[in-house]
């Protein structure tokens, strides 16, 4: 080679090393803040790399104390950070890669293995408790323990709708196939929070009839103004709206759908509570495609105190809570037949 191309080679090395090593840190540093991702060309396409805009944090009212951060969504308002750890009133408190409370699973649900999904906000979460005390992780490892091959993903996230759920189920859920999925419905404020495109601060999507016709999307991010709205009819009704929209969704995906009631004890023994309770069931019960597991009437019969039930922070179920309702849906899970042999 000639002297002179050398020292071209030379200064053209000199120039795209440091170019390359450059440009290599940029995209280690994009991908490890889940900026970069890999997206699936399709039909035989190559895979291509995207850039995303920066992640939103949002953080609840009392963080100070709790700790609990979420991510910013612009579909569903918040959800759980993905490969999060922190503490829940300094107990463990896990996030993993899909943004479940919960430990890793593979998208593909295993040969042989009987798949649970379980929606809800902060009591199915776990609000308070540590990561192998949620009643879905005391539940799996009791039918594990039995000999069944079962998991029980928990898709809960603190302060949920059941909005957040039915798009969360839509958008994401039924993509790990599961053969069951369990809504767990909180009675006392699901209704409420159903109501309002504002909740805990924060902001959120809203169906604004019970066409489920969605507005306050993209959900508004923090600091951008935007005027609360409301749904302004019986939330019962909207709510009955959604749960058959999730029926619907599920027969599609050949998954059976069972929701849990409880929160009724929250009530006490108020008369309007009593009525709430009976006209939930009334507009659940008939829904095509609709299993029913009052939750409350099942710890009544048990003997379950609304001490232990409202034992854990902000009335939220303790430990001893927990194991309560992984008991109460096991058997009922068990006696349904719902379950592989």
């Amino acid at each position: 080679m000639r002297r002179e191309s050398k020292v071209l080679l030379v200064r053209a090395l000199a120039v795209a090393v440091p170019t390359i090593l450059g440009l290599l840190a940029i995209g280690i540093l994009l991908f490890r803040q889940d900026r970069l991702t890999i997206e699936d060309g399709g039909d035989g396409a190559l895979p291509s790399l995207r850039i995303q805009e920066p992640r939103i944090y949002l953080e609840e009212p009392g963080h100070e104390l709790t700790g609990h951060r979420y991510l910013y969504d612009e579909t569903l308002g918040w959800r759980n950070i993905p490969n999060w750890s922190a503490t829940t009133y300094d107990r463990t408190l896990t996030i993993n890669s899909r943004g479940l409370r919960d430990r890793e699973y593979p998208l593909a649900k295993p040969e042989g293995v009987f798949r649970i999904l379980v929606l809800g906000d902060s009591f199915t979460w776990g609000y308070g408790v540590s990561d192998e005390e949620v009643f879905t992780e005391r539940l799996e490892k009791a039918l594990a323990t039995a000999g069944r091959s079962v998991e029980v993903l928990n898709a809960g996230v603190s302060g949920w709708g059941t909005d957040q759920e039915l798009l969360y189920l839509e958008r994401e859920g039924l993509q790990s196939s599961p053969d069951l999925v369990v809504l767990a419905f909180f009675l006392y404020n699901d209704p409420d929070n159903i109501r309002h495109s504002v909740q805990y601060g924060l902001q959120k999507p809203l169906f604004a009839d019970t066409n489920l016709t969605l507005v306050n999307v993209p959900v508004p991010k923090p600091g951008v103004a935007a005027g609360a709205r409301q749904f302004d009819g019986n939330p019962l009704n909207l709510a009955a709206a959604m749960i058959a929209r999730m029926a619907i969704r599920c027969r599609e995906h050949n998954a059976r759908f069972l929701v849990m009631k409880f929160g009724a004890y929250m009530f006490y023994e108020d008369q309007p509570g009593d009525l709430v309770d009976r006209k939930f069931r009334e507009l659940i019960e008939p829904l095509p495609g609709v299993e029913y597991f009052d939750l409350d009437a099942e710890f009544r019969k048990l003997g379950v105190s609304v001490g232990k039930l409202k034992a854990g922070h902000s009335s939220h179920w303790d430990a001893e809570g927990h194991q309560a309702v992984a008991d109460a849906l096991g058997r009922r899970l068990g006696e349904g037949g719902w379950l592989p042999e």
